[in-house]
């Protein structure tokens, strides 16, 4: 009997608070992490990337005349073999967009400097050199 009473005690209980509100489901307060500004900037970075893995499989692993690595030399060697310079530039694409998609997903900044450009900025001048180098130098 003493159950019976609680548990109709407690559900009337229960019963006479309010529900709280639904969440909302509008589209205008989510902010998109993979907006336009990111994926052109994913698109600038990989194509510096494809230009430079491209130039290096083709003419660096066999000419004579190219001047060695200098940056990367640990990552693909001095004469890269074209399927490892490929892998090794396609691995650091891969880190490079996924640290700088979590960068913007968590609105990642140092003062007014936004930290999600950052991996793209600091290679994509690297690669887009390499690549320039590669034409004028390996052809």
């Amino acid at each position: 009997m003493r159950t019976l009473v609680t548990m109709l005690l407690l559900c009337g209980a229960a019963l006479s608070q309010e529900l709280p509100d639904a969440p909302s489901s509008s589209s205008t307060n989510q902010i998109r992490t993979a907006d336009k500004a990111f994926w052109l900037s994913t698109g600038v970075y990989g194509a510096s990337v494809a230009g430079d893995a491209i130039t290096t499989s083709l003419w660096v692993s066999r000419a004579s005349t190219c001047p060695r690595e200098g940056v990367a030399v640990g990552l693909h060697g001095t004469r890269a073999s074209s399927p490892r310079a490929a892998l090794t530039m396609a691995g650091e694409f891969v880190v490079a967009s996924v640290a700088s998609y979590e960068f913007k997903k968590h609105n990642l900044h140092l003062g007014k400097l936004k930290l999600w450009d950052l991996p793209f900025v600091a290679r994509t001048y690297t690669h887009s050199h390499d690549t320039i180098n590669n034409i004028a130098a390996c052809r």
